[in-house]
């Protein structure tokens, strides 16, 4: 599947905005609870976008190898196929790769939510303690 240019840089903006929206959460929970327990000093949004980014590279791992096996296995899947089938498999294959790209959207939504929800419930545990 070939992504075009505009969505890839779609992909890349949201991914940033959760990612920005996700490290304003950390810095909020951060400076409402670490530092009056733990006695260390507020941190910035920017720092702590700085430490996500820093947890996010020590901790990814390489997904190639993981995709370049299941497009082998789908090679191989092809050849399988009986020739009369293989219209419908182009068919399948087109209809899937549309959809692939939607796909990440219930995700993200998905992170939103547990971060406002998470935002909302220290506020108020903030507000009590």
């Amino acid at each position: 599947m070939k992504f075009s240019f505009w969505k890839w840089f779609g992909i890349v903006l949201v991914g940033l905005l959760i990612g920005c929206y996700t490290a304003f959460v950390a810095e909020c929970f951060w400076n409402w609870f670490a530092v009056p327990v733990l006695h260390v000093s507020d941190v910035s949004f920017l720092q702590m976008l700085g430490i996500l980014w820093l947890i996010q590279v020590i901790t990814a791992r390489a997904t190639d190898g993981d995709n370049k096996r299941w497009i082998l296995l789908f090679d191989v899947l092809e050849l399988c196929v009986p020739h009369e089938k293989l219209p419908e498999l182009e068919g399948l294959k087109k209809s899937d790769s549309s959809e692939v790209f939607f796909e990440g959207f219930p995700v993200a939504a998905a992170q939103v939510g547990n971060n406002t929800l998470m935002l909302a419930l220290g506020f108020a545990l903030h507000l009590f303690v």
